[in-house]
């Protein structure tokens, strides 16, 4: 289905993203005791290319399957030592923090978080009934992650919207500075259903 995305709904879906990392960032700052800023950019309109062309295997992937009134899901990769950073701070002080099944762990209520945040935004946002499931890791490049994604929601991704993430967290002793990519994956069923919804909006 071609679907054409004017300036007002990128516009609506992007503040649907700022008051989602707005949750993300309180719920990460209280889990681990440091100020946190997460900020990403504008939400863009993808295709299955921009993300296969990426062949390096160093990426740690965490996928959200979403039911209810939206069929797809969300996507998280980040470099493997940029989520192991993030499982170290989660886990600071706990005896097992070198735990691998641990730091899988940090790293899947990170991904919690981030989902969780997004679409209980959206959901509030749009009025939409949204179920997300509890992620699963997936480890290589970002092509054999978004495999694993399209496997996990039966291969119905029609549409693609990413948006580059970056996590500043800076504590008495240390300061780090980490990126990664968020995507948001739909089939045209689910898009059309919220840009409806948006399209409410518009005419109120």
């Amino acid at each position: 289905m071609n679907i054409v995305l004017d300036k007002f709904y990128y516009d609506a879906l992007n503040e649907v993203g700022n008051i989602g990392m707005g949750n993300a960032t309180t719920a990460l700052s209280q889990l681990v005791d440091k100020s946190i800023n997460v900020s990403s950019s504008a939400l863009t309109l993808l295709s299955v290319r921009d993300i296969s062309n990426d062949e390096n295997k160093d990426r740690m992937g965490a996928i959200v399957r979403v039911m209810g009134e939206m069929n797809g899901g969300f996507m998280l990769i980040i470099r493997k030592r940029h989520s192991d950073a993030l499982s170290d701070m989660l886990l600071k002080d706990n005896t097992s923090e070198e735990d691998t099944y641990m730091k899988t762990s940090a790293f899947i209520e990170v991904a919690n978080i981030l989902a969780g945040s997004y679409y209980n935004a959206l959901s509030k946002f749009l009025n939409l009934s949204i179920i997300p499931s509890i992620p699963i890791i997936s480890e290589g490049s970002s092509n054999e992650i978004f495999s694993k994604a399209k496997m996990h929601m039966n291969g119905k991704i029609e549409h693609i919207f990413g948006l580059t993430t970056l996590f500043e967290v800076a504590g008495e002793d240390e300061y780090h500075s980490l990126s990664g990519d968020m995507y948001m994956l739909l089939d045209s069923a689910s898009l059309k259903s919220v840009l409806e919804r948006i399209e409410e909006m518009r005419t109120r």
